[in-house]
C-alpha cells in the first residue's frame, strides 16, 4: 500500500494496484484510512514539526519491499 500512495510504483504497477482496488473492499478501506491518516499526520507536522532523530527510527520501520 505505502508505495502505490508514495507513488514509487511503474505504471503497470500502479495499474495493477489500482485493479485490485477497484475489487477488494478490504484494500479500499484501508487505503481510505491510510489517505486519512496522512492528512492528520501532514497537518500535525505543520503544526509541530517532527524531531530528526524520530523521523529516522520511524523510517527505518518501513517493511522493505520484496
Amino acid at each position: 500500500m505505502q508505495p502505490y500512495m508514495d507513488r514509487v510504483l511503474t505504471d503497470a504497477e500502479r495499474g495493477e494496484a489500482e485493479a485490485h482496488l477497484d475489487e477488494c473492499a478490504y484494500c479500499r478501506k484501508r487505503y481510505r484510512f491510510e489517505e486519512t491518516l496522512r492528512v492528520f499526520v501532514q497537518q500535525a507536522v505543520a503544526a509541530e514539526p517532527m524531531p530528526v532523530e524520530l523521523k529516522r527510527k520511524l523510517s527505518e520501520l518501513r517493511t522493505p519491499l520484496q
